[in-house]
Order: C-alpha cells, then structure tokens, then sequence
C-alpha cells in the first residue's frame, strides 16, 4: 500500500466518524430574532445558541435596539446567551430558552434569565455544556412552569404596569421592544434593580421598598411581598423627574492622581477584589517590591526619526532617574521650582513604583497650604499616548518618555539638555501603611471604582471640559478653522534628541486636525483606531486642542484674546476660541433641572478666607495678601463652562457660575441646585507641585460632613469624588481605545451616597462620560450631541476579565454603584 492510499483511507475514516458525531439537522436551520435588553438595549453584543450536543451558532451584533437574529443548527432544544453585565457589575449571561426551532421571537432580558436560571438551578456565569444543557431537560412543559413561577411572582407589578397578559407570562417568545414609551414591560424593567444572579428584585425604595426573591433553586416569595406602597413608588420613579431616588448630584473633582497613586495599597473588605499594584504582586503590603515587581519595571527605548508608539525597547532602568522637584512651589518665597533632583529621595530607587511617603511623609493634619509638596509630572496628550501604548498592555515606558519628552520643546524652561522629569510619577501612597487614611474610610463605607478613566489622554483642560460635555474644544474663530503654525502640534523628535517633541508645549503646540494622515503624530494613533475599528471622532478638517489652554472668558466673562486674530495675545496665557457645542447645562436647562458650577476662588468669600491665612503665614497685611490669593487658588481650566458661549454671554446661566461660599450658603439654606460641579481651591486640589493628596482629604472631609448634617438633604444625595486627570502618573490599569482623543488611565472614583453599594469595588468600565450618562439616565435627558461620549453604549463583559468591555467602545453609567 503506497502512502497516498494510505491517506485517501484515513480522510474517508475521518469524514465517517465526522458523520457519526454530527448531531446538526443537515435539513436546514431554523430563524429566530429578538431583542436583548435590561429596561436599555444590550448594543454591540452577539447572541450565542448552543444545543444538547454542545453545537454552538452566533447571531448577527445586536443594534441599536438590540434586535438580533440568528440561524439555530439542529431540532433543539437551544440555550440562548449573551454576555451582561448585572445590576450589581457582576459580568454574567443573560439567558434565554427556545425548545422549537419556529417559534421564531426569543427574547433574552432579566425575566428570561431569571426563568433559565431556575431550570439550570444555577446562574449562568458562563456557558454550559451541552451534557448540562441536555440533563437540563429543557422540555415547553418545564419553560412554562418556570415562566409561570416568575411572572406570578410580580403580578401586582405587572397589573399596575398594564403589562398584556401575554408578554408577561411568555416574556421569550412575546414581541418585546426595549422602549420603556413603547413597552409596558420594558418601562418596567426600567424603573426596578434586578439582579440576576443572586435571583434579587428591587421594587421601589426606601420606605416603601419591597425585596422578591427568584432564586435559582427552592421556592419563589409569593407576591404578597410586595407592598402597594412599593409598586406605587415604583410608578412614581417611571412616571417622575427622576428614574431613581437620587434628587441631587455633587461632583467634586480634584486633581492629578491616578488609580494606583491613591489606592494602589488598598485592600478591599471581604468578598470584594481589586486590581492595582498589591493585588497583581506589584508591591508587597509594606511598599516593598512584590513578587511581580518585574510587570511595572520601566524600559527605555531607542530614539525614533518620527513619532511613534512602536518604540523599540532597549534595556530596563537600573534605577529609576531620581525624582525632581518639577513644579514644586515654595510657600516661603512664592517661586516655583525648576526639574532639578529632589534631595528627598535617593538616587537609586528601584526602576519602578515607590512608596512617596517613606521619603516624603504622609501630612496628617494639613492646613491651608501644603508642606509636603511633591514633583509634578508631565501630563501631555502625546507624551501620554506614548507612554500607554494606548491600552496600557505593557505600561512600562511612563518613565522613560517623560524624562525625554518632558513638557515640550514649546514649554519655558524646557531643554533638550534638561526636560526637568525624573522618576516622580512612579511614586504611590500606600494605604496599607496608613497613608490617605480618610479615602481609605470612603471606599470602606461606600462604593469604590477600580475602572474609571479620564476621558482624554493629556491633562486638566480637556479633561474638565469633557466632563461638562462629553467633547473637545474645537478651533473656530473669525471665519479661520485653522490656528496660527506656532499652535499646531508635532510630536516628531526633534534631531539629536531622543524623544523631545519639536512642537509641543504650552506656550505652543496644542492643536492637532486628527482627519489628516499626513500630520505628525495623527497617523500612529489612527493605525490603532483602525485595527480596532473605531471610529476616530475627528471632523474633516477640524483642529482639536488637545492640551491646556485657557478658556476664552475670564471669571468676570470678560473675552480673552485669541492668537492670532486679537492683538494683546500671550504665549504665556493662550486661550481657545469660545465654544458652541452643548454642554451638561444647557441639556439641563432644557429641561428645567436646576445646577451650578461651584469653583473655589471664584467668590469674594472664598478670596476673603483665604486672604486672611495668606497674611497670616506671610506676614503681609490682607490688602497685599488678596491679589496673590487671586492668583494662585482659582482653577480657571477648572472653571469648565467658561468656554461656552451659550454660558457666559447669558447673564442667567452666567449667574450660576459661582464659588465654594456660595456653595455652602445653598447647603445651609436649602437651597442646593440638582446638579452641583465643585472644584476645589488650587492649594486643596491634591495636583502635585502646589497641593498634596492630604489638602484634598481634608477639603472632602468638610464637604461631605457638611452635606450629612443635612438629613433631609442627604437622604436622596450623591457625591462621585474624582480627579480631573492622572496627572502622568503610572497605573497599571487596562485602558480602552474609544476613539483618536482616548480614553486616558485610571483615576480614583468614589460613589458616596446612602444607596451607595457598602465597601463595593466596582470593575464595570466607566469614564467622565459616565457621569454624564448617569445625569441622563437619572432626569430624562437626550444625549448631548451626535458625537458626545455619552452616545456610547453601555459595556458588557466577561466573567473571564470584567474590565474589558466585549462590546466596545463603551462606558457605564455608575448605576452599578447603587443599590437602590
């Protein structure tokens, strides 16, 4: 026998045994749609059958409506998942039954999921086997005796809902739409929390709050559970100015801390996990090098002819540059330091991260004025897509990028010779060793966000703006779309020098038009938008500022000149073009919810105070002491809304555009707005160089000890503590690629709040436009635009990694954080 003979026999062998296995209906398949939601359509996300012999087929992506459809191999039965992410942020499956392939309509939502549950007895996390699926026994007379447990569960929910009789006894196969205008049972998904893998349903709050258990296995709470009261509070959230009980929303936003700079020690209560750098072995609970110290150790690279995020890795650090004083302000003399060592650490700290506080001691008892000021790191749009890689897989060149590229060859005080960064940004605190004691107790108590992102890669200004509008600024100004050359980036090298950006700095470069290829830096960012298939945001010919300018009205609403159509322009104070995209107010406005901008400095009580400790500290009389207060504590590019016209040039809106002393004479008085936005003093930010983390605890601490003082007022409030930016400080997070402008790295994020999740870790993907989506969500509101981030869709995931959204790009609306 030759060999060819030899291998026509074992093909026909295996094309035999192939047959024999086959359990597939080679007849044809059988169509089946639907629409898969939670009370809002799962967007993006592909609807997997697998039937009694593990046969597996997928749908089409779910639209926007989350309508699929999908061809079913074989008789059946089929078991229908999807990948979800539950109420509490558990990543689980929702799920689905269809025991006759032409039954056509399978729909797959919480109800169906609680009903598959009961006939696997178990949640699904992941998907079964097909010798699960096959003992499941999935027989019409099984589905509709767990169909008939579940709805006859709610029925007093489903009367006053006027849900049809049909829909809610048969929610698979019943022509649903996830429209809460249109569907009966989809507004009421919309109005009550269930989660699904602990069989848990939420009826109303409060008071008049009514738990219904489904669970998996054992008997189901009869309906007698749930009180009128619930139902009728239910109604109310459906039919009221909010869908949840939260009636004021605070949103304090610090400065410049990444995730793991604040809670890289921190250790989660019981039950709950966390990735930062003592979870991945990164450090030891004592600050210590850990057992993967080599996974954030930091490279250094070989110089490129042109920009790049492909850098070539030469060699690892022996030890990381000794940290500078860069942007170190002295409280003695007013002056600010140059990037010159900072004697408080040695020069050979280990290529990696460092406890800040065994140099540089944690402040326990801070006043108004820092004392412990540390470095402050270079925190540029193409410096930090540079240093991530854009999803932050291998972090290891944050070191190496910012002591070569530093602020700029466009920056004072920027040299090739000297780009003033050291090893400062790889410092963290560590809570472990009682470092940041008082956020510590936050994520203790309430929820903390281990998944929170600034919205732009870079620093303050954008980042600020796209919390009030989910965008950027854009240059347009006196019939020009294009700024003066001075303005427009170049992130290429300059010749001789490893990585110093040729036109790039604050006093220049900060425009970039992201629709042309052939501008510097555009294209290496674009090449990864396109592997990815995303889309880039950029407008055709737009120039987006991607990095700190001043908005274009002072805090009087006095316009700024704007290089270089208006004479008495300086290249030390550039500012953008006034903006007329919406922001958060105007769609607030429209809906007559009532907010204001609180930002510190910006009231004569707030200069007044402060004033007052200046010349105490100085020794100067408070007449002198006020124009330095003036000065240096407001955040203008804190102060968002001053960049919009529809803002600032109507005198009402401008009026809301206020500072902290106002802020606390509305607390005191009842007279807080809905939506409140507070910005701390530039000395009480936390921002590196003029401030330090303990300033912030200690202004969190008064602001949220006032805000419970108030009962009543506490009783439906929530504060989300953030920081504006990561201030180019190393995380060792996963970052997603949504478009050409981010996301950025991780920052700390906490939910503090009565229905705040008790010493919750949050992993569900959110950025600044998730407080964005979560004011929508909560007063009714359209998105911003057709190109804001709130647009995205929400993020499904895996049990396997919870980070990661399977349905990208997507970021969350907070309502994981709540247990309401």
């Amino acid at each position: 026998m030759n060999i060819s003979t030899v291998r026509i026999g074992l093909v026909m062998l295996s094309a035999l045994l192939a047959a024999c296995n086959d359990h597939t209906n080679t007849q044809g398949m059988q169509h089946i749609q639907g629409v898969v939601a939670t009370g809002l359509p799962l967007v993006g996300v592909t609807v997997t059958s697998t039937d009694v012999y593990g046969v597996t087929s997928y749908s089409t992506m779910t639209d926007q409506q989350g309508h699929f459809s999908l061809n079913l191999p074989g008789q059946g039965p089929w078991l229908l998942t999807v990948p979800a992410t539950d109420a509490d942020g558990t990543p689980i499956l929702m799920s689905s039954v269809v025991v006759k392939g032409d039954q056509g309509t399978a729909n797959l939502n919480p109800l169906t999921s609680l009903i598959t549950q009961r006939l696997f007895v178990m949640p699904l996390i992941s998907t079964p086997s097909g010798t699960l699926i096959s003992a499941a026994q999935l027989t019409q007379a099984r589905v509709s005796a767990a169909s008939q447990a579940v709805s006859s569960a709610w029925a007093p929910v489903a009367a006053a809902f006027s849900i049809p009789a049909n829909e809610i006894n048969d929610p698979i196969e019943y022509a649903y739409a996830a429209d809460p205008q249109r569907d009966a049972l989809d507004k009421a998904l919309s109005a009550m929390q269930i989660t699904v893998h602990t069989g848990e349903v939420v009826i109303g709050y409060d008071a008049n709050r009514s738990v219904l258990h489904v669970p998996a296995q054992g008997s189901v709470d009869l309906p007698s559970v749930i009180s009128n009261a619930a139902v009728q509070a239910m109604l109310s959230l459906s039919s009221g100015p909010t869908s949840t009980p939260i009636q004021h929303l605070i949103v304090v936003v610090g400065e410049n801390n990444s995730f793991d700079t604040l809670y890289g020690g921190y250790q989660p209560k019981s039950g709950q996990t966390i990735m930062n750098l003592l979870s991945e072995g990164i450090i030891n609970a004592d600050g210590t090098p850990g057992p993967n110290f080599s996974q954030a150790i930091q490279d250094q690279a070989a110089p490129a002819s042109s920009y790049t995020l492909d850098l070539v890795r030469t060699s690892p650090y022996q030890f990381l540059p000794q940290p500078t004083t860069i942007g170190v302000v002295n409280y003695t003399t007013l002056q600010t330091a140059a990037g010159l060592p900072d004697p408080n650490f040695p020069a050979n700290l280990p290529p990696g991260p460092f406890q800040i506080s065994k140099y540089v001691p944690y402040v326990t008892n801070p006043g108004l004025l820092p004392t412990q000021e540390t470095g402050d790191p270079v925190h540029r749009f193409f410096q930090m897509w540079q240093q991530t890689d854009g999803d932050n897989q291998r972090h290891d060149l944050f070191t190496w990028v910012a002591v070569n590229a530093g602020q700029g060859a466009m920056t004072n005080g920027v040299t090739a010779q000297n780009p003033g960064q050291g090893g400062e940004l790889m410092g963290f605190y560590n809570m472990s060793a009682g470092d940041a004691p008082y956020f510590k107790s936050l994520a203790d108590q309430y929820a903390l966000s281990d998944n929170y992102h600034q919205s732009i890669m870079g620093g303050t200004g954008d980042n600020f703006f796209s919390i009030a509008s989910g965008d950027l600024p854009v240059y347009q100004y006196k019939g020009s779309s294009v700024p003066d050359a001075t303005q427009i980036e170049n992130p290429d090298p300059q010749t001789g020098t490893a990585d110093l950006f040729k036109g790039d700095g604050y006093n220049g470069g900060s425009y970039v038009n992201c629709s042309d290829l052939a501008q510097p830096g555009v294209a290496a960012i674009l090449n990864r938008q396109q592997v990815l298939n995303r889309t880039s945001r950029c407008a055709p010919g737009a120039y987006y500022l991607v990095n700190n300018y001043l908005p274009p009205y002072s805090m009087s609403g006095q316009s700024l000149p704007i290089a270089p159509a208006d004479a008495g322009y300086s290249t030390n104070a550039l500012a953008y073009p006034p903006q007329s995209m919406p922001s958060i107010a105007d769609a607030l406005n429209a809906k007559g919810v009532s907010w204001k901008w609180y930002t510190g400095g910006l009231d004569a009580g707030d200069v007044a105070l402060a004033a007052q400790y200046y010349a105490s500290l100085f020794h100067i009389s408070v007449a002198q002491a006020t124009p330095l207060v003036q000065g240096a504590e407001l955040n203008i590019l804190g102060d968002a809304l001053l960049g919009f016209t529809s803002i600032v040039t109507n005198p009402g809106n401008f009026a809301h555009l206020k500072g902290l002393t106002t802020f606390y004479t509305d607390l005191a008085t009842g007279a807080l707005p809905a939506v409140s936005y507070v910005v701390p003093m530039n000395t009480q930010s936390g921002h590196p160089g003029y401030s330090e983390t303990a300033e912030y605890e200690a202004f969190l601490q008064q602001l949220i000890t006032a805000v419970q003082s108030n009962s009543t007022l506490w009783a439906h409030t929530a504060i989300v503590v953030t920081t504006d930016e990561g201030g180019g400080h190393f995380d060792s997070g996963y970052i997603q690629n949504l478009d050409f402008f981010g996301d950025g790295p991780r920052i700390p994020m906490l939910l503090i709040s009565p229905y705040a999740r008790s010493g919750h870790v949050d992993h569900v993907y959110q950025d600044h436009a998730s407080v964005l989506k979560f004011i929508e969500r909560n007063w009714k509101l359209p998105a911003l635009s057709s190109r804001s981030r709130d647009n995205l869709v929400n993020p499904q995931a895996l049990a396997s990694n919870p980070y990661q959204p399977v349905n990208g790009p997507a970021v969350g609306d907070l309502m994981s954080m709540f247990s309401f």
